[in-house]
């Protein structure tokens, strides 16, 4: 199901903001696959891709592997003061790391690690020096989907089993293990974290909280590739999208049946 899962995280991100690299089902090497498009194809021909491997090893001239999103955000402050760029840029980068990494909770994703930001680099089109979030990939295994087809049946019988398992669904792109709670699921530590650093990230979670609607992005998909995703994979992603928000709604006191009826309420109106 993970072919499905890059496609479904692009719809979701469109709903809150965030530049994702646009997909395609196709064909690669004789195997289902989603493709996409040379991310450069909408950015000068000054400018190129930086991973973030490239900014971790030119701080410390190695890099294990081991780095935290801390190490990350490091890396970025000694580009941009190497490159003579602005700190609002700097400052953007680090806020557009941790927008994706609420979003990435949000969406149970567990494949994303520091090395998997890129970055766009270079003359931007208005000729100046520029630094920026390179839109997203590396979502193959969001909403769930690292899990096996006999697995989601299996949880799918077993509601318990299935939150058990969800609460081990975390990102790798994690906070530094001498900030980690081990009193919380992973996931709910790296929430507290980074809500905690900065009053905008709380908003942005309410804002994910209140905008992420996994239906209308099933139903794009669908239209997309002109035909219906698996029915126990839809009832899969579904039940634990709404497990998560759940779970986040209690963690942060934002009242779930509230935000549910709004975003029901403003789906029905657009059917309509």
């Amino acid at each position: 199901y993970n072919v499905y899962s890059e496609l479904l995280y692009e719809e979701l991100m469109k709903q809150i903001g965030i530049k994702n690299v646009s997909f395609d089902l196709g064909q690669y090497d004789g195997c289902r696959a989603t493709l996409s498009e040379n991310m450069l194809n909408d950015y000068s021909n000054n400018q190129f891709i930086i991973n973030a491997s490239e900014l971790l090893i030119s701080r410390k001239n190695s890099y294990n592997g081991e780095e935290s999103i801390e190490d990350l955000f490091d890396s970025i402050h000694k580009y941009c003061r190497a490159e003579y760029l602005d700190e609002e840029i700097e400052e953007r980068c680090i806020s557009d790391i941790q927008k994706v990494c609420i979003a990435d909770i949000f969406l149970l994703s567990t494949d994303r690690d520091v090395k998997d930001f890129d970055f766009i680099a270079g003359i931007d089109s208005n000729n100046e020096d520029n630094l920026e979030l390179a839109p997203l990939c590396h979502n193959t295994y969001a909403l769930g989907s690292n899990f096996s087809k006999d697995e989601i049946i299996e949880m799918l019988d077993d509601y318990d089993m299935m939150i058990e398992r969800l609460n081990l669904c975390y990102f790798d792109a994690g906070i530094p293990e001498y900030k980690r709670d081990y009193d919380y699921p992973y996931w709910e530590d790296s929430l507290y974290y980074f809500v905690d650093e900065d009053e905008s990230n709380l908003e942005f979670a309410e804002e994910c909280a209140e905008k992420l609607n996994i239906d209308d992005a099933i139903k794009k998909v669908e239209m997309r590739i002109s035909t219906k995703l698996p029915d126990e994979y839809k009832e899969f992603i579904r039940t634990a999208f709404d497990t998560r928000l759940r779970c986040i709604c209690q963690a942060l006191n934002l009242d779930y049946y509230k935000i549910m009826d709004n975003k029901y309420y403003e789906y029905e109106m657009e059917e309509i």
